[in-house]
C-alpha cells in the first residue's frame, strides 16, 4: 500500500477536485499501489455529485510524473510484469473514459506513464518545465497510440511515439499537445481555473461533449454530426427555452453586477 500522503486530494471549491501525485523525491514516479489508489480515488469522485471536474497534477517543481517506479519493477518476473500491464490497462482506461472532465496541470516533466496520463486528460496546462516524452518506443513497447493521434494528428504522433524523443514545452504548445503555457507558479492555478469554468456549466452537456469529442476520431463529418444530433434529441432532449437559459441569464446578471 502507498503511504497515506502519496496521493493528495483537495477540493478548492467550484465543483473541482485536485488529485496530486505526492512523491516529489521520486519525481512522482507511479507505483502499482499508487496507481490503484488513483483508480479508487477517481471512482469515488465520480460518485460525488459535488465534483464536476478533476485536476491531475504532481507535487514539486520538477516533475508531473517521471513514469513508473523502475526500482519497484527491477526484480519482477514475467508474470509480475504481465500483472502490472493489466493493472496499467485498468487505470489508464478508467482515466481515459471517466465521464468527469480531466485537466492535467503539468508542473514539470511527464515521461512514460506520466505522458500517457497527460494525453488521457481532456485539457493540458503546461509551464517552462513541462517536457513530455512517450518512452515505450525506446525499449520495444508501444503507448499512447490510442490517445496522441487525436491530439496532434497521425503523422506527428507516429514520429513522437516511434522516436520516443523529448517534446519541449514550446513545441508542445505549438502542436496542441499543451492547450496553453503559463508561468511555472501559474500552472496549477490556471488548471483549476479552467476546471472551474467547465464545472460551472451543466454537467450533462459537458459530459456529452466529452464523449462526442472522444468518439469523433475515425468518423466522417456526417457521422460525427449525426451522433451529436442524436445526443441532442435523446440524452440532452429539448427543454423549454426559458429553462435552458435561466441559469445563463442569472450568471450574466451577476457578472454585470445586476441584482
Amino acid at each position: 500500500m502507498p503511504a497515506d500522503d502519496e496521493l493528495l486530494i483537495d477540493r478548492p471549491g467550484d465543483g473541482v477536485a485536485v488529485l496530486t501525485l505526492n512523491r516529489p523525491a521520486q519525481h512522482n514516479a507511479v507505483t502499482m499501489a499508487l496507481q490503484s489508489t488513483l483508480d479508487t480515488a477517481l471512482s469515488e469522485l465520480e460518485q460525488d455529485p459535488d465534483v464536476r471536474a478533476v485536476v491531475l497534477t504532481g507535487s514539486g517543481e520538477r516533475a508531473f510524473s517521471a513514469g513508473y517506479d523502475l526500482k519497484e519493477m527491477a526484480d519482477w518476473d514475467a508474470d509480475e510484469l504481465l500483472l502490472s500491464l493489466l493493472q496499467r490497462e485498468e487505470w489508464l482506461g478508467h482515466l481515459a473514459t471517466t465521464p468527469l472532465p480531466v485537466v492535467a496541470a503539468l508542473n514539470g516533466l511527464a515521461y512514460g506513464v506520466g505522458a500517457i496520463m497527460a494525453s488521457a486528460a481532456d485539457v493540458r496546462i503546461g509551464g517552462p518545465a513541462s517536457v513530455l516524452r512517450f518512452t515505450a518506443g525506446a525499449h520495444g513497447g508501444a503507448n499512447a497510440t490510442w490517445s496522441l493521434p487525436g491530439i496532434v494528428g497521425r503523422g506527428l504522433a507516429a514520429e513522437l511515439l516511434m522516436t520516443a524523443r523529448a517534446i519541449e514545452p514550446d513545441e508542445g504548445a505549438a502542436i496542441g499537445l499543451l492547450n496553453r503555457m503559463v508561468a511555472a507558479d501559474e500552472v496549477l492555478p490556471a488548471a483549476v481555473a479552467v476546471a472551474a469554468q467547465i464545472a460551472a456549466n451543466p454537467p450533462e452537456g459537458v459530459r456529452a461533449i466529452k464523449e462526442l469529442v472522444r468518439a469523433t476520431a475515425g468518423r466522417t463529418p456526417e457521422e460525427a454530426f449525426a451522433a451529436e444530433n442524436l445526443v441532442m434529441r435523446t440524452t440532452l432532449r429539448p427543454r423549454p427555452v426559458r429553462e435552458v437559459y435561466a441559469t445563463a441569464d442569472e450568471r450574466a446578471r451577476r457578472a454585470l453586477g445586476d441584482p
